[in-house]
This record gives structure tokens, C-alpha cells and sequence, in this order.
């Protein structure tokens, strides 16, 4: 390819991102004058069937897209800290909170629209609701990150049935193995067997000033969670391996500080939204503030600095 040409690609290329960029701007002004479009019947009006022909016309807007707007809008319409997210992210952002936010804890999910991606903030929203916590927020503000600290925060499962799909001589095996007691107590036992197998091939820690994970290390790592993510509850494949004590502090790959995280459990990390992170990844729980005391904190800001400016 010519040299003229690759110029030329090159700016049809920027000239659209340019313009896709001012679109999607426009529109997003256009989403926040519908509630009052709606209200005052402007459409009917100007001579339309119906707010979605108007809004198809004027702007090329689906119904879908106004129904999502008007149904966003009107559940932020008396929470100013929503209303000040979405002038500056757009009515997306607040997506995932603004069915849970109210208006004792708007200004909570606020903030955390603002730090998190909408991915990031679909993630927390799910274990918070797991954890239970917006009762706490809505009782009592003041006294949920001591709440949030100090108690296990996922409720206690007895029993959960998993459906297998194994051959017939696996299965009479099984249960020869697990003879007069129980499937409970029988995958425990091969549970435990699995760790310590890992646990004598666990490879030693490594102290360098490179960010590579050797890869015995990171083949340990991995098994541990057969490639999905470490989180409690989650079954996603990971995407990146953590380190819950910082490379950047430590300058070490150590295998048991080393999870493998999904991008946005990964990202809450970063946020200083998980409980315990240093134990056990089953000991793990959102939390709704970072301790900004621990040194981890600073990292994860210059983290965050770093990934907004790339």
C-alpha cells in the first residue's frame, strides 16, 4: 500500500471516530431533554404519532433507547449526585445502580459510578446485593463500613445441588467411594487431596524487578482455579493474575499472593472494594469503602491515574 493511501485511511479513520464521538455526545444530550419532551407532549405538538416517532426522526433514536432513558431518568429525577454522574458519563453510567439507588444512598452509588467502569460497577452491584448490604445503607450510613469490616458478609449456604454428567462406571466408582456417607464429605476429601498436591509442587516465590510471572508460578496459580476467576461465585474465565499485595510494594511473584481475576473483579480490587484480599480467596466479600490507611491505597490510585490516561 502506497504511502498516500495509508495517509488517507489513516485520517477517514480519525475523521470518523471524530464524529462518531460528537454523535453519541449529541445524543446523550438529546436522552436528557425526553422526560420533559414527554411531559409537556412536545411531540404531539409538533405533529408526531408518539414520542418514539419524534425521537426516531429528530435524532435516529430507537425505542428502545427512549424507553431506557425515560426509565433511567425518572428513577434519578430527585438525586441530584445521579443526575451529576450522568452530565458527565452519560445516563449509561448509572445504569446498574439506578434501580437499588435511593435517596438516602445516592450519593454512595454516585461515587461509585464516577470511579468504576460499567462493567466494574454491574460486578459490585451483584455482590452487594449478594452481601446484602443496601438494608445497612439505608438504616444506617454511618456504621456500614464498620458493618462492612468486621462481618462475613455472604450468608451462610448449607447445601447447593450440582447436576454432573458423568459416565456409568465413573459413577458406581464414586459411589463405592463414598460407601455409607456422604457426597459432601467425599468431595472434601478429594478437594483436600487436589490442595496438597499443588501444595508440594508450589514453586518458590520469586524477588525481581520484572513484572513477568514465571511460568511455573503462574501454571500453579491457575490450577488452583482451573483458569476461572478466584472470587467467590464467580465462574468467568480470568483475564488477569492479581497480586493481592502489590507488586509494586513488594517486587515479588509469590504464588500464594497471586489470584487469577476476571477483569472486573479485578478492577474492584484495584478500588480497595474487597474484604480480606490478603486471606484465602473464599474468604473474600465486597466491602463499600477502601481503607485508605492501607499502602496498598496509593498504588491502586496511581493504578487508576494510569489506566484512565491510557
Amino acid at each position: 500500500m502506497e504511502i498516500t493511501d495509508k495517509i488517507l485511511e489513516k485520517n477517514l479513520h480519525e475523521r470518523f471516530k471524530k464524529y462518531g464521538k460528537n454523535a453519541r455526545e449529541w445524543i446523550e444530550k438529546c436522552k436528557l431533554l425526553l422526560p420533559e419532551i414527554a411531559r409537556r407532549e412536545i411531540w404531539q405538538k409538533r405533529g408526531f404519532s408518539s414520542i418514539y416517532e419524534y425521537a426516531a426522526k429528530l435524532a435516529g433514536m430507537s425505542k428502545n433507547t427512549v424507553d431506557d432513558a425515560l426509565r433511567i431518568l425518572k428513577r434519578a429525577e430527585n438525586k441530584p449526585e445521579l443526575m451529576r454522574v450522568i452530565k458527565e458519563k452519560g445516563i449509561g453510567a448509572i445504569r446498574p445502580v439506578a434501580a437499588i439507588a435511593t435517596t438516602e444512598t445516592s450519593a454512595f452509588w454516585a461515587e461509585k459510578a464516577s470511579e468504576m467502569s460499567i462493567h466494574a460497577l454491574e460486578t459490585y452491584v451483584k455482590e452487594f446485593k449478594k452481601a446484602d448490604l443496601q438494608a445497612k445503607i439505608t438504616s444506617d450510613f454511618r456504621h456500614v463500613t464498620e458493618y462492612s469490616q468486621n462481618q462475613n458478609l455472604f450468608p451462610e449456604i448449607k447445601t447447593e445441588t450440582i447436576q454432573m454428567e458423568i459416565n456409568p462406571k465413573t459413577a458406581d466408582e464414586l459411589r463405592k467411594l463414598k460407601g455409607s456417607g456422604n457426597w459432601d464429605e467425599l468431595m472434601q476429601k478429594f478437594i483436600e487431596l487436589y490442595k496438597e498436591k499443588l501444595e508440594a509442587e508450589k514453586p518458590a516465590a520469586v524477588q525481581t524487578d520484572s513484572r513477568y510471572v514465571p511460568a511455573a508460578i503462574e501454571r500453579y496459580v491457575l490450577a488452583k482455579t482451573n483458569n476461572t476467576c478466584a472470587f467467590p461465585g464467580c465462574a468467568k474465565p480470568y483475564e488477569i493474575l492479581h497480586h493481592t499485595k502489590r507488586y509494586a510494594l513488594t517486587h515479588a511473584h509469590d504464588p500464594d499472593s497471586l489470584v487469577p481475576l476476571c477483569l472486573a473483579h479485578e478492577r474492584l480490587a484495584h478500588l480497595g472494594l474487597i474484604e480480606n484480599e490478603e486471606k484465602q480467596p473464599a474468604e473474600w466479600c465486597v466491602r463499600v469503602a477502601p481503607d485508605k490507611s492501607d499502602k496498598k491505597y496509593k498504588i491502586d490510585q496511581l493504578v487508576a491515574r494510569h489506566r484512565l490516561a491510557a
